[in-house]
This record gives structure tokens, sequence and C-alpha cells, in this order.
């Protein structure tokens, strides 16, 4: 079978339109270039990306991802390893292809251990990447269970709201630098709360398929970024609906001495390889729901307590942290299966935390697993 070939396509709209293209391909093996997985665009579109693959390799009937015998394999397996997207896609393939040569997953992974060993030692300053740092948690790994997000090598041992909220002040504090100042405590509080709710939930649910049998092959995580959008790159992935280009066009601040205008943010998205909200919760797979039953489920698993904990307060995570990001006027969206919902606020608003709009009128492939993003701006 012919490989799929997709051409670098950063934004929103063109990774959609990729994963129509691999939903329709039949299975087809994926040709990327070197740096499609490697290139570091901010947690929202790094994890779009990561998801595009994560849906290319379960579908896929030759699960090889395939480079041009141009390239150099180490230089391959360097950017493959280096960032969650590549680590995804080569754990739940076969391996990789460059030109004739072809080297299988567990040798293709090699490179990532000792990013895996650093992630797991908290030393920030050798894993972090053009303010960008990411979390990812691999099936089968020796450090599959990172101590950023777990307190020992367990699927249950998810760190608490309180050692979450330390994580992420010692990131704001160590990448954002000055910016840290701008991002609030109460911010970050919310997040953590969120951030373990949420972890918890990928290890209940995202390992195991709609109807509960174990995945040999997963990836869990988190990407966080502190980010300038530039205009002229990213304005057309918020012209979907009127609250995003407003929320676009209010946040727009200048940068580089005025020569242009960014939207500057703190970025976090997290990513699981499971069978998405909807399936999840219904018990079925995606083509055995209607777009109104997918919705509908999908909404239902957000509401405020919907949780499977057993904890008390459990299921508090969402609604704090929308309270968060409606104070201080930011944003969420979530892509999973046929979905990609978003919820914007203006700063202080009167908003119903739960109404939750489509990013834009479109028809969406069915994607693997989900991606949770949040993007609170940064004002100076």
């Amino acid at each position: 079978m012919d490989p799929l070939i997709l051409a670098d396509g950063w934004t929103l709209e063109s990774i959609e339109q990729s994963m129509h293209r691999v939903v329709a391909s039949g299975g087809a093996p994926l040709q990327v270039n070197k740096d499609f997985v490697g290139r570091r665009k901010g947690a929202l579109h790094d994890a779009a990306r990561l998801q595009l693959l994560a849906t290319w390799a379960r579908l896929a009937k030759e699960r090889r991802l395939q480079y041009h015998a141009a390239n150099q394999v180490q230089s391959i397996l360097g950017e493959l390893c280096d960032y969650a997207p590549g680590i995804a896609a080569l754990r739940l393939c076969e391996g990789i292809t460059v030109g004739e040569q072809f080297i299988p997953r567990r040798a293709a992974l090699e490179p990532a251990a000792e990013k895996m060993a650093w992630t797991d030692q908290l030393l920030w300053g050798r894993i972090i990447r053009g303010r960008t740092i990411d979390f990812t948690c691999v099936s089968g790994s020796k450090v599959q269970y990172l101590r950023p997000l777990f307190t020992v090598r367990n699927t249950r041992a998810v760190k608490r709201k309180e050692g979450m909220f330390l994580v992420l002040r010692a990131l704001s504090d160590f990448v954002a630098k000055s910016d840290a100042d701008h991002i609030p405590h109460t911010f970050l509080k919310s997040c953590a709360v969120f951030a373990s709710e949420l972890m918890k939930n990928t290890q209940e649910h995202a390992t195991r398929d709609h109807a509960g049998q174990p995945y040999l092959e997963h990836v869990e995580g988190l990407i966080i970024s502190w980010q300038e959008m530039l205009e002229e790159s990213f304005k057309g992935d918020f012209a979907g609906h009127p609250r995003l280009k407003e929320f676009w066009e209010r946040e727009q601040a200048p940068v580089r001495a005025g020569a242009t205008t960014a939207l500057r943010c703190l970025q976090l998205s997290f990513f699981d390889t499971g069978p998405g909200f909807a399936s999840r919760t219904t018990g079925k797979i995606l083509s055995g729901l209607s777009p109104e039953d997918e919705r509908k489920a999908l909404l239902d698993s957000l509401k405020k307590n919907a949780s499977t904990k057993n904890e008390a307060g459990a299921g508090n995570g969402l609604p704090d942290v929308l309270e968060a990001l409606r104070e201080v006027g930011g944003l969420m969206t979530i892509r999973s299966g046929r979905l990609n919902l978003f919820n914007a606020f203006t700063p202080g608003e009167e908003r119903d935390l739960f109404e939750f709009d489509d990013w834009a009128a479109r028809d969406l492939a069915p994607a693997v697993g989900s991606v949770v993003s949040l993007l609170l701006p940064i004002r100076r």
C-alpha cells in the first residue's frame, strides 16, 4: 500500500484536513517530513498533531512511520524522541522506515530514555525547549508514571492537587520568568485540581477501549507552553465562531517592537490515546452513536460533580478551572471523537460555565483519544 504523504501543516485547519485524509486512507502507512513531529508551535497545536498521529496509528494496517531516504536515521530518531507527538506516534506504531531501512519500535524509542529520565528527575533545564515542556506517560516504560504527575510508580498514585500545584508553580517560575507574575496563583491552583482529576480519569478510562478491554499501547500526558501566537500565523484558527474572533481580537498585543501583534498566553493541553469521552461514557464506538448522541454524551460527562471516583470532593476540577477561566477571561477547548467544543470568556462575565459551542462549522473526522486545552492570556 502506498504511503499517505502529509505536508507540513501547523494550523488547526490543516491538521483537521489531514485528519480527514488519514481516516479516509484505508489504513495506509504514513510519510511525513523530518520536523513534523518535533516542531513546537504551542501546546494547543502540538497536542492536535499528537492526536492526528495517534489516530493514524490506531487505524493503520501498516503501522510504520515513513521518511525519505535522504534523512539521517539518528537525526530522525532524535526528533521523534524529543517531544510528545513523536513519542506517542512511536509507542502506537511498529517502528519507522527511513528509505529502505526499518527500525523497530523498541530500538526507535531508545533515544527517549534519557529524556524520560530527566523528566522523572524534574530537571527542567534539560527538557524545556522553546518555553515548552511535555510530560509524556508511555505504557510499558520503566518510568511510565513520571514523578511530576505521580507520587509513586502506580496507576492509582496520581498526585493530588497540592502536589500538582507545586509542580505548576515551579514550572511557571522557571519558564515564564517575568511573565510568572502575570499568571494568578488562583488559576494555577484551579489547574492543579483539574490536572489531578483529569489524570486520574485518563488512568481509569483512557487506558482501555470503549468495551473496557485494556490497550497494550497507550500514551497520556500534558504539554505546557508559554507562547506568542502571532497574528499572521494563527488568526485563522480563531475565525470559526464569533466568540473565538472576539477572544482573539481582544487579546492582541504588540510584539517585536510593534511590527506585529500576537496572543501571548499560557497553554496547557492534556492528551490521551483512549476511546474518547463519548465512547468511554456510553460503551459504544462512534459509528454506533449519532452526532447528537455523541454531543450529549460528551457534554453530560462534563457536568459538575460527574465523576466515577469515590473520594470525597471528586468531580469539582472542571467547574473550578472553568470558573477561573471565566474570572480572568480565558478559553477551554475539547477535541474528542467528531467534536471540537470550546468555551471562551470575557473577564468577569456571568456566562454559563458549560455553554460550549463548536470551534467551527465543519464536519470533523473521528479522532482517537481526547485533547483538553486551556488558554490563559498573559497581559502585561
